[in-house]
């Protein structure tokens, strides 16, 4: 029988798959290139490793860096990367561009439906296990849709679909 950690896949887009390859190596680099080299000046200060703040400091960031490397080293073994061609453009699903209009209100957003592990809101990427992500899983263009947030039921028209 396989356990929960077997099982788990996080679903990644080509964009989110190599964002997150790239971040990788660059935390790689900062942790066996950039602190090393830093670690080893601070220990060069004369007196007591405990009483070397510097030195502190950096072993609090080289365990931070390492935990960060060895979860993204985690989360791209158990990747699975969605195929733009799976991307339907007719129905709401992991990986669309979805445009939202309120029903209370004007105007519209743009949202794409990305695994929790994609989730970057600066660049309108949210979860489909969000309220609105669930809400909005399976509809298609001209359906209104309630999402149940924390701020109470919100109500949306799907203006458009695409990939």
């Amino acid at each position: 029988m396989a356990t929960k950690e077997e099982k788990e896949t996080f679903f990644l887009t080509e964009e989110g798959h190599e964002a997150k390859v790239e971040k990788l190596k660059k935390l790689r680099h900062e942790l066996y290139e950039e602190l090393p080299e830093k670690l080893k000046e601070a220990k060069a200060h004369e007196g007591d490793l405990r009483e070397n703040k510097e030195f502190m400091f950096l072993r609090e960031k080289q365990d931070r860096l390492q935990a960060e490397v060895k979860r993204l080293e985690n989360l791209l073994d158990k990747a699975e990367i969605i195929d733009q061609s799976d991307i339907r453009s007719d129905m709401v699903s992991i990986g669309t561009k979805v445009i939202l209009q309120p029903k209370e209100g004007n105007g519209s957003e743009t949202y794409t439906l990305v695994s929790p592990a994609e989730v970057d809101l600066e660049k309108n990427k949210i979860s489909v296990d969000s309220p609105i992500g669930e809400a909005l899983m399976g509809h298609h263009q001209g359906e209104e849709i309630v999402a149940e947030t924390p701020g109470g039921k919100e109500r949306y028209r799907i203006l458009g679909i695409g990939e």
